[in-house]
């Protein structure tokens, strides 16, 4: 039997508990109404003769004298007038054979037994006769202590290494809407699905539910994708039920995650998916963002397969909707009494529910106690409003007038770095810019500013996390770096200072980027300043970092991933085509004389250099030139992994001309001699093998050549590898499903009228 304290529900969501599992006991449908305008009725049947009530009372475990207080001074007298034939009283609290009798002495003579209160345990017994009636109330099981470890542990969570309390708090006040519903259906359609939506709509909430559904009541393994797909690859089992999380899986503002062939890997995947019944994939993105990798990547502008996108509007979040969102966060908020009933005296949340910039992300902010009460109660209603009208002045205030100097520097700086960066590199970051401004106003520092700065601001504006052996630090949540990203939009002093003092090449790409598609103005007015700067630090360190992860698919550690040579000066020529300084030709010859002698010796990033040699032909290069001279040298000298021969065959494809006979037969010599040993050398990854086919089928018929005797082998092994792996058939799924109680009946006002009765009877 199930062992709920009933405290995840709110008094709204436990009223529908009751009336289901004592409708489903008495063999009756009970007449519903209103939460709040009850007189002494929550549900009702009533026949002729017969006038049964049904009331209820969610109070915490602790609170069987408010439950007799309540009872004796306001429930009496409306049971009085009522006159029911049988009342029937269902309760929170827990209760003893004396509680019971006492109750019942004080409903008597209209409740006829004890039978007829039903308190905690009597609920938890009809739960568990009633296990479909547990499912439809999700937030019971799925805000349950055990299944909040399974999931947790499971990996779906980002902040997994923080308390369950904060995850619990998440979910108790999700409200399902229709994209739950839209979501699941393409989960069950097609296997995988895209949540896009606008920031702060709830993506990754969604996103989340839906894999605690498939891991708990579906007996789902979850895999989180921390940063590449490659991190699947010694744990994926097609004979096994797994769901793949890759939560913003193109970046937070750029497409920095898609890293070489990563769209079309990303679009295999999901192809397997499609046709893997044991299988589900949810993925969540920014809808701007998808709509800018799909003109970038060619995999993603004209994809084998459509995309099964459920975007998340506002739409979707209906006046009930709101209202149970808003609610929710009231109710688990750990709010003062009197700022919640600054909310609910004279219908103030309607101001709320029908605000155009309506967005869960700012009702959460605002609910929050440490940030309401910045303002008196008297204004905390104006404020929230305000809130709503600029979303981001809840960040705004705080940067500008309650966080130091430094720490200001601090978020400056993390703005330009990637979005997960270790600690050890954002303090060097900062104190290089930090140093920078300090020298141009001339104000004092101290060797613990940055120290201070870190304490400051996390938990707040930043998390810090270990990855491993490694501390790193990230923004708190999203809405964090719009802020920063809009912040720097206005400010070009700012954006000057940091790519002045800038330490890591990131930054100066970042900086470049802009946000939503718009350069920062401050870069557009020091181009030339900008571009010299760039110059001189091309070659600088780099912050960027992907995780580590072992065979289970926990993240282990981090490890630098600098960008190439060539990556880079795809983005120097990009920033010299865009600005067009009068000696753009001299640095772009200076650059590739530089790189030509590296490529010469084969020092290169092959399928890089393809890149690069693509855009300098489309600038005028010829082919009979020094540097492409180089890059072909490079290109086609003893190539021994599989990316040199993806790189040699995408240059061939590209440049047929550039490529002799007697050049193409030795490749292609060296490319057979190189399948043979891969098929020849053992590996116990079916996913892997198959992988390692697909790219030698991609070489094969990029070079003209038959892969089909390497590739066949491949696939059969794959085969016997899950043959001999095969479990045992899973027990079916549990074809129950859940779905939230009926929202027809339920009026607005009433619902919140009843949460500020309860606040002011305690």
């Amino acid at each position: 039997m199930g062992n709920y304290d009933f405290r995840s529900l709110s008094p709204h969501d436990f009223e529908h508990l009751c009336r289901d599992l004592l409708q489903k006991l008495l063999g009756l449908r009970l007449e519903s109404f209103t939460t709040g305008r009850d007189d002494g009725i929550d549900f009702r049947y009533r026949t002729g003769t017969s006038h049964l009530i049904l009331q209820c009372k969610h109070y915490a475990e602790s609170g069987f004298e408010a439950l007799c207080r309540v009872l004796v001074n306001k429930e009496r007298k409306k049971i009085e007038a009522i006159n029911p034939t049988k009342y029937l009283l269902a309760t929170s609290v827990g209760l003893t054979p004396r509680r019971k009798e006492d109750l019942l002495k004080i409903l008597a003579p209209y409740c006829l037994a004890s039978e007829d209160i039903f308190g905690k345990d009597d609920l938890n017994n009809l739960l568990s006769e009633n296990p479909d009636i547990e499912c439809k109330h999700f937030k019971l099981w799925l805000t349950s202590a055990a299944v909040l470890e399974r999931i947790l542990y499971s990996g779906i969570f980002s902040d997994s290494d923080s308390h369950l309390e904060r995850i619990r708090l998440r979910l108790l006040r999700y409200v399902p809407n229709p994209s739950f519903d839209r979501a699941k259906a393409l989960l069950d359609k097609s296997h995988f699905c895209i949540v896009a939506g606008i920031p702060g709509i709830g993506k990754t909430t969604l996103a989340e539910v839906l894999l605690a559904d498939l891991v708990d009541r579906q007996r789902f393994t979850a895999f989180r994708i921390a940063n590449e797909l490659s991190e699947l690859r010694s744990v994926k089992n097609p004979k096994s039920k797994q769901v793949f999380y890759f939560d913003d899986f193109l970046g937070k503002t750029a497409l920095d995650k898609l890293q070489k062939n990563e769209d079309q890997r990303l679009v295999e995947l999901m192809e397997e998916v499609a046709v893997n019944p044991n299988w589900r994939f949810i993925l969540t993105t920014r809808e701007y963002i998808l709509n800018i990798a799909k003109r970038q990547h060619e995999a993603f502008a004209h994809p084998p397969l459509n995309f099964q996108m459920c975007v998340v509007n506002l739409s979707d979040y209906a006046r009930p909707i709101r209202a149970k969102i808003l609610y929710n966060h009231i109710y688990f908020s750990d709010l003062p009494r009197e700022y919640k009933l600054a909310l609910l005296d004279e219908h103030g949340y309607e101001k709320i529910l029908n605000h155009r910039n309506y967005n869960p992300r700012v009702i959460e902010y605002m609910t929050a106690a440490h940030h309401a009460s910045a303002v008196a109660s008297t204004l905390y209603l104006k404020e929230f409003v305000d809130s709503l009208d600029n979303p981001t002045r809840i960040w705004d205030h705080a940067f500008r007038h309650q966080i130091s100097e430094p720490a200001r520097n601090l978020l400056l700086v993390l703005t330009t770095v990637p979005d997960e960066v270790t600690l050890e590199d954002l303090e060097k970051a900062f104190w290089k810019f930090y140093e920078f401004r300090q020298k141009r106003f001339g104000f004092s520092a101290r060797p613990g500013d940055w120290i201070d700065a870190l304490r400051e601001l996390d938990g707040n504006f930043i998390k810090t996390g270990k990855r491993g052996a490694s501390l790193v630090v990230s923004f708190h949540n999203p809405s964090v770096k719009d802020f920063m990203e809009n912040f720097l939009e206005g400010s070009d002093s700012d954006v000057v200072d940091l790519f002045k003092g800038a330490f890591f090449y990131e930054q100066y790409a970042s900086l470049w980027a802009g946000v939503h598609e718009r350069r920062y103005r401050g870069i557009e007015r020091a181009g030339s300043e900008f571009l010299k700067t760039l110059a001189a630090n091309l070659w600088g360190p780099s912050s960027r970092i992907i995780r580590v992860v072992n065979h289970e698919g926990e993240t282990i550690g981090v490890q630098g991933h600098p960008p190439s040579n060539e990556s880079r000066t795809v983005f120097f020529i990009q920033v010299i085509d865009e600005l067009r300084p009068p000696e753009a030709a001299k640095s772009v010859e200076l650059l590739l004389s530089q790189l030509s002698d590296l490529w010469k010796k084969g020092s290169a990033d092959r399928e890089d250099l393809v890149s690069l040699l693509k855009i300098l032909t489309k600038r005028g290069m010829r082919e009979d030139e020094l540097p492409f001279l180089a890059a072909r040298q490079c290109l086609l000298s003893l190539p021994e992994t599989n990316d040199d021969f993806r790189a040699a065959a995408d240059f061939y494809k590209e440049y047929p001309d550039a490529v002799t006979e007697d050049e193409l037969d030795i490749l292609g010599n060296q490319f057979l001699r190189f399948a043979s040993k891969v098929v020849q050398e053992s590996d116990d990854d079916p996913d892997w093998l198959r992988q390692i086919a697909g790219d030698l089928e991609y070489i094969g018929n990029k070079l003209n050549l038959p892969t089909e005797e390497f590739t066949q082998g491949l696939i059969e092994q794959a085969e016997e590898i899950e043959y001999e792996r095969a479990e045992q058939v899973s027990p079916d799924d549990d074809e129950r499903d859940w779905h939230p109680s009926d929202s027809r009946l339920d009026d607005v006002q009433a619902m919140f009228d009843g949460l500020k009765n309860d606040l002011r009877n305690t």
